[in-house]
């Protein structure tokens, strides 16, 4: 004992590669502070050891280095024979696997080496995450079982503590460094020479160890440690396990619990809070060895007050052997035999008592630190997900500190692609970590207040890295669990803020303090989803099974991101899969549509899903006409759709009551019963049964289903159904119907009264009911269905009446497409009459005549649609046959320039000026026409509103305005220019000023209606006023870029949207609708900025910038193409978002003088460029109905025709004075783009005809033009309205096909 004391003071160092070859040293344990024995970490070929190492000083150590070899080689026979008597018995104890020594001086140190671990018990429960007790549990039981092994080979320990008991990372403890060689009984002044290795004074010796005196010491030196002494210390590092790393006792307290003057039994039951684990403690501490049980008694008498009856089988059958196998073994072995285990573990308690919920989660506990363990040293990729798939099995029955801070992080750290085998990269290893992820936060029943920015700082992140993996069924499996994990970080932040509210002192504690409030944290976790979720599916080629992953649960993400989100992100999302290639896609979108129109109400579901739904019916594919069907039935009979929908919808769906299919007739049924369940007895006379009534055998007064069925004609037969879709057109089918009758009475007897045409057969007859919905679904049918008709701008257009698939693409994403459909679909409400005569299937089938009031409105459906972008059918007639482009061509001026009844709707405007008048004295600012009657109203500077009535030149030469108006709506009572007018339904128009009021006005009286400011008087002047479409809500674009839109009948403001502060103020907007409804708007500022926007939804989808000022907006023919007037034209095609074609002006002439009538509001109005600059710009644009021409007017004073399709049929209608060259326009292609140029035509004579004298050419710049419409009974052809900046106002003829040149 003296002579290992002296060795405390010797300072030699030796490396232990110079005693055992292989040996490479890696750095002291215990921070080098060893004084009897020094420790090393070393590295070999057979892995990490620690390395334990006795300096000699001279030959007198050899005898006592030779005593302690055979005392340990007699203890590790002891264990080998225990072992031998169990072979089946895991261990708990690591011994020593080398101690070697030599004479002096040959060897000049001794050592002993044992297996390297990680982890002690001491360093396990101070590091995070912090041990559950149940794990607690599990390693004092694992302790004392390792204590009772050891005297069960009749082999003392003789300085168990915390730092010497090891954690493998399955849980699997081991009891380690033995010491033999350490004295039975010190003295307290020489305890840390031998015991305090870390100079912190913490003392798990038994109080019998220490002697007051040397004669003491010397009576019991040679006394060996016993098993009472072993036990002390064990209930000393089980203490410190309960105590979170904090030692029972300092040396000082120790030598007074030995006196009896310090007790921790107060202590204990303060920190643990668990009297049975307090007593299981007290009971091996006990100050008198003769009372302490054994750690075999131990574990009996605390079984099952402590420790559950299962952990013997756990520890000696599951475990134990696990912890035996390799890592690929034990993946195999282990979820293979989880529901065995687990019942075992319910076996003996109750079904469904507490009992048993605890014996099971404290189960899983161990298993879940196992599985855990494995799956990071598995080589195989099968293994990793088996054990992945372990942990989704146990996850629903762990408990929420096993959920957080065991199975996520694990699952988390899997989901890198990174480690040490190849297989790490293997994608089904991150698919089944991301469901592990997904299942581990969905079974964790409260989070702690501490979490609360678990999903932010954590997991997000780790979710954000897969959105750019390249294998679809990771991203796939991504998008399956957004709203799943989106949910619970909702639940997160919402109970953090219910515990603030409960207990506001709670943000003073350091470890719950949030640094930022709910609405923050919801607005910063709402965008991180709002990422992750754009990312994933809507950036790059995105895969159809990554959108039906996304859309399967997409109502909850709907609930986690709340309802603005929803508005603004979710709905227009959505709207990108209308046109998916893939059918399944379409499917899943309207599968979902119930569960999001529940969320956000009914009075959104009104105004945002039906045109989704109308899409859906109106599907090519049959599957997903009838989800759309069951959607809209469920919403129907839910309330969430207003009568207005409800009858929009019926017009749509009622086609489909004669469908072959069976599945989608029953859904059209469906929706019509819930109908009549939701609208009143007379809405259904009035606004369904109409509709109905064609497609009925025989009338029914109610909307019951029984009824409905009964009474519907039987369904077209599929042959005849498929015919008239299969070969993508119907018309050749639905042709032969109507020549069919003309055919049978040519061939019928003379002697027959020639006024009586044959009555065609019932099945002739349903195909004409449904021949719009057969349009329809033969084009969403066809090569390309599930995408838009594509048609190059620069091509003539051909007649596609019924054209219901144009698409309008998100400008934000190339490769996604926004289907912004608006569908005016349905049969006209007619009446019947009895038909004699009719054959089939429909004996009862009469002849349809439209009552004059349908007929009315068949009419003004069958003129060319206003809004580019609108699914309608167009007239009665079948489409034209396709034709050669170089047919069109020849047909151009014969069928493009007449439409019904005799009208001339498309002819060219000429140089022939039929009249003028001069009555505005300052600009004219804008023109407004009226739908059906030959009048206009024009705005002006000068603060007047003039009213044109072209009627009256029957009577005399000279324009003359009736009626003026003076708006004096404005501040302080004074009148303030009329930038901007429109004309609404029932003789009224609306006007907006350049002091931001908004009027209604009657166009006969002139009584003003009603006047308004606009964005709650944040505006500032209106600019530009646009109708949309035909009903009485107008679009306003503002000076302070607000675009407001006004319902005009109501007299309110339906919705107010800020563009971005860099855009500068509206100069003009173009809206395209139908049925009243806008579906889309195009904007542009003086900056240069032109935006298409989503009026559905208010959203700005793309944004071009033109690089100078944009004047004004045109639309130009029924597709969606906007005319975009700069210093140029520019012509955009908003189905392929591109620029089609530039039309360019020559260039060479400056402006003349302004007239200086602006006054202080010219800066409000669209700004001139500063006399004498070379830069002519253009001012007013209008395009004609058909495409196929344009005209333009501008600073220059030149009124200018461009063809669209042929330039060099374009022509200057007005600005060529005598003297000046003609000019001539060619035209050419640069990256797909055509440039059309007017050049001077020098080498030609100058103009000096009559029509073009200078009388007849605007004198300042023209500002404004029009085209009136031709009116039966008193114009047939359009005639174009000019406005200039001196406030001349201009008459041009039209004549149905344009001069040939200058």
């Amino acid at each position: 004992h003296s002579t290992m004391g002296n060795q405390l003071t010797m300072g030699v160092d030796l490396n232990p590669s110079d005693i055992l070859p292989g040996l490479e040293p890696k750095g002291s344990l215990g921070g080098g502070k060893g004084r009897l024995l020094k420790s090393l970490h070393c590295a070999c070929a057979d892995g990490d050891v620690v390395v334990k190492m006795f300096l000699k000083t001279d030959e007198s150590d050899d005898a006592m280095l030779t005593n302690h070899r055979l005392r340990l080689d007699r203890y590790q026979k002891s264990f080998e024979q225990q072992r031998e008597k169990h072979p089946g018995l895991p261990s708990n104890v690591c011994f020593y696997s080398i101690y070697r020594h030599g004479p002096w001086p040959e060897m000049k140190a001794a050592f002993v080496v044992r297996t390297f671990f990680r982890h002690s018990m001491q360093e396990r429960v101070m590091t995070r995450p912090f041990l559950t007790r149940d794990s607690m549990l599990w390693m004092a039981y694992q302790l004392l079982r390792a204590v009772d092994e050891m005297h069960a080979a009749h082999v003392p320990h003789g300085d168990i503590k915390a730092t010497n008991v090891m954690l493998t990372s399955l849980g699997w403890l081991y009891l380690t460094d033995i010491a033999p060689f350490k004295p039975s009984h010190t003295r307290p002044e020489e305890f840390s020479y031998f015991f305090d290795t870390a100079e912190n004074r913490e003392c798990n010796l038994a109080p019998e160890r220490f002697v007051r005196d040397e004669r003491e010491l010397t009576e019991k030196s040679t006394e060996s440690v016993t098993e009472q002494m072993d036990v002390f210390g064990a209930g000393c590092a089980i203490a410190q396990l309960f105590l979170g790393g904090d030692a029972l006792f300092k040396m000082d307290q120790l030598l007074a619990y030995r006196d009896g003057k310090y007790n921790p039994v107060d202590r204990l039951k303060e920190k643990i809070g668990d009297d049975h684990v307090v007593e299981l403690i007290m009971s091996l501490i006990e100050k008198n060895p003769a009372k302490r049980p054994t750690a075999q008694q131990a574990i009996q008498q605390f079984t099952p007050s402590v420790f559950p009856t299962y952990y013997r089988e756990f520890h000696q059958n599951i475990v134990g052997p696990l912890a035996a196998l390799t890592p690929d073994k034990r993946a195999y072995a282990l979820p293979n035999r989880l529901d065995e285990i687990l019942d075992y573990v319910r076996s003996g308690h109750a079904p469904g008592s507490d009992e048993e919920k605890n014996a099971v989660r404290g189960a899983v506990t161990i298993l879940a630190t196992v599985i855990c363990g494995t799956v990071y040293h598995c080589h195989m990729r099968d293994n990793r997900v088996a054990c992945l798939n372990a942990m989704i099995a146990i996850s629903p029955h762990a408990g929420d500190d096993c959920n957080l801070h065991t199975l996520l992080p694990t699952a988390v750290s899997l989901l890198e692609k990174r480690g040490k085998n190849a297989t790490d990269n293997d994608n089904l290893v991150r698919v089944a970590a991301i469901k592990a992820v997904a299942a581990t936060i969905a079974n964790v029943a409260q989070f702690p207040p501490g979490e609360a920015t678990l999903f932010d700082d954590y997991i997000i992140p780790a979710l954000m890295t897969l959105t750019s993996d390249k294998a679809v069924i990771v991203k796939a499996a991504l998008a399956g669990i957004i709203p799943e994990i989106a949910f619970h970080a909702r639940r997160v932040l919402e109970a953090r803020q219910l515990l603030e509210a409960r207990q506001p002192n709670i943000t003073e504690d350091p470890k719950y303090a949030s640094s930022q409030g709910y609405d923050a944290s919801m607005d910063r976790l709402q965008g991180s989803f709002e990422k992750l979720v754009s990312d994933l599916v809507m950036r790059g080629e995105v895969s159809p099974w990554v959108v039906r992953a996304f859309l399967d649960d997409v109502p909850k993400l709907c609930i986690s991101l709340g309802r603005h989100k929803t508005y603004s992100f979710i709905i227009p999302l959505l709207t990108l899969f209308l046109n998916a290639h893939d059918f399944q896609v379409r499917r899943e979108l309207h599968r979902q549509l119930v569960g999001i129109a529940l969320f956000v109400g009914p009075t959104k579901t009104s105004s945002l899903l039906p045109p989704c739904i109308k899409v859906g019916i109106l599907d090519g594919t049959e599957l997903v006409s009838h989800e759309a069907l069951n959607s809209l039935a469920r919403l129907t009979a839910l309330g969430m759709l207003d009568k207005r929908s409800i009858v929009d919808l019926a017009e749509v769906v009622v086609p489909l009551t004669l469908h072959p299919s069976r599945w989608i007739r029953s859904g059209a049924l469906d929706f019509f019963a819930a109908a009549g369940e939701q609208i009143s007895p007379v809405d259904v006379l009035c606004f369904i049964l109409p509709l109905l009534r064609p497609f009925l055998k025989y009338g029914t007064p109610e909307l019951d289903r029984a009824g409905l069925e009964a009474a519907l004609l039987p369904s077209i037969p599929r042959k005849l159904f498929d015919e008239a879709v299969r070969d993508g057109n119907p018309a050749p089918v639905l042709d032969a119907i109507q020549t069919s009758a003309p055919e049978r009475l040519r061939h019928a007897d003379p002697a027959a009264d020639s006024t009586a045409v044959p009555e065609p057969s019932g099945e002739d007859l349903k195909l004409q009911l449904v021949r719009k919905y057969l349009t329809v679904i033969s084009r969403a049918s066809g090569p390309s269905a599930g995408l838009a008709p594509q048609r190059s701008d620069m091509s003539r257009p051909d007649e596609k009446k019924g054209d219901t698939r144009v698409v309008v693409r998100d400008m934000r994403h190339r490769g996604e497409r926004s289907t912004l459909h608006q569908f005016d679909f349905g049969v006209d409400e007619v009446e019947v009459e009895d038909a004699e005569g009719a054959a089939g299937q429909c004996p009862n089938l009469r002849k349809i005549r439209p009552t004059p009031r349908q007929r009315k409105r068949m009419e003004l459906k069958a003129a060319p649609p206003r809004s580019p972008v609108i699914a309608a059918f167009g007239a009665t007639g079948s489409p034209s046959s396709s034709k050669t482009r170089g047919e069109g061509d020849q047909q151009r001026g014969k069928s493009a320039a007449r439409g019904g009844g005799g009208l001339l709707k498309n002819a060219r405007p000429t140089q022939n000026l039929i009249c003028q008048a001069e009555e505005h004295t300052s600009t004219v600012t804008d023109i407004a026409v009226h739908d059906t009657l030959p009048i206009f109203l024009t705005s002006s500077m000068d603060t007047n509103i003039r009213l044109w009535d072209v009627r009256s030149l029957e009577k005399d030469s000279a324009l003359i305005s009736p009626t003026g108006y003076c708006d004096t709506t404005s501040q302080h009572g004074q009148a303030s220019p009329v930038l901007s007018v429109s004309m609404l339904s029932e003789r009224r128009a609306a006007c907006g000023t350049a002091a931001g009021s908004f009027t209604i006005f009657c166009i006969e009286s002139g009584v003003f209606l009603h006047g308004q400011s606009l964005a709650d008087g944040k505006a500032g002047a209106i600019s530009t006023l646009q109708r949309i479409g035909t009903s009485d809500t107008v679009m306003a674009g503002t000076h302070n870029g607000y675009i407001c839109g006004v319902d005009c009948r109501m007299q309110n403001e339906a919705f107010s949207v800020k563009t971005a502060k860099d855009h500068g103020p509206i100069s003009s907007i173009v809206v395209g609708g139908d049925c009243g409804r806008e579906s889309w708007a195009v904007s542009a500022t003086l900056s240069g900025k032109v935006s298409l926007w989503d009026m559905r939804y208010r959203m700005a989808i793309r944004t071009w910038n033109m690089r100078e000022p944009v004047h004004k907006l045109a639309l130009n023919g029924p597709d969606p193409v906007v005319l975009v007037a700069t210093s140029e034209v520019q012509r955009w095609s908003l189905e392929q978002l591109r620029h089609v074609a530039t039309y360019r002006p020559s260039s060479c002439e400056a402006p003349p003088q302004p007239s200086g009538n602006e006054g202080r509001y010219s800066g409000v109005v669209k700004s001139l460029p500063d006399v004498g600059s070379p830069r002519h710009t253009i001012r007013a644009v209008c395009g004609s109905r058909d495409a196929t021409w344009f005209a333009t007017g501008g600073t220059d004073r030149k009124i200018r025709c461009w063809d669209s399709y042929n330039a060099s049929k374009s022509y200057v209608v007005s600005g060529l004075e005598p003297g000046q060259h003609p000019y001539r326009y060619t035209s050419s292609s640069v990256h797909d783009v055509t440039e059309v140029r007017e050049e001077v035509v020098a080498e030609a004579p100058p103009q000096s005809k009559q029509h073009r004298a200078v009388t007849k050419q605007h004198k300042d710049c023209v500002t404004a033009l029009a085209l009136l419409p031709p009116v039966e009974g008193f114009c047939t052809v359009p005639i174009m309205i000019s406005a200039s900046r001196d406030g001349c106002v201009k008459l041009w003829q039209s004549v149905a096909r344009a001069p040939a040149g200058n």
